[in-house]
């Protein structure tokens, strides 16, 4: 099981086409720490599925993100595809 699955589990379960986290809600849904990467690097909230196992996680979810927010440290994910 992936540490990002609870993250992917969490999305599915939502019934939002939005759903908006602080990056402290994502470590918190994981149960771990985020990469210190995730904090630094903008582009490692990309969509990019080659981009790392968390991405993965919302991607699979059917969601994308959007709006992430450096500064304050929070992001949307945004569902993609209908529910199934």
């Amino acid at each position: 099981m992936s540490k990002y699955a609870p993250l992917a589990a969490h999305l599915k379960e939502s019934e939002r086409d939005s759903v908006a986290m602080t990056f402290e809600e994502v470590e918190a849904t994981i149960g771990a720490p985020l990469l210190a990467s995730a904090y630094e690097h903008r582009a490692w909230w990309s969509n990019n599925p080659s981009n790392n196992t968390c991405t993965r996680a919302w991607l699979d979810a059917g969601y994308e993100t959007t709006e992430v927010d450096m500064k304050n440290r929070k992001l949307s994910f945004r569902k993609t595809r209908p529910r199934g």
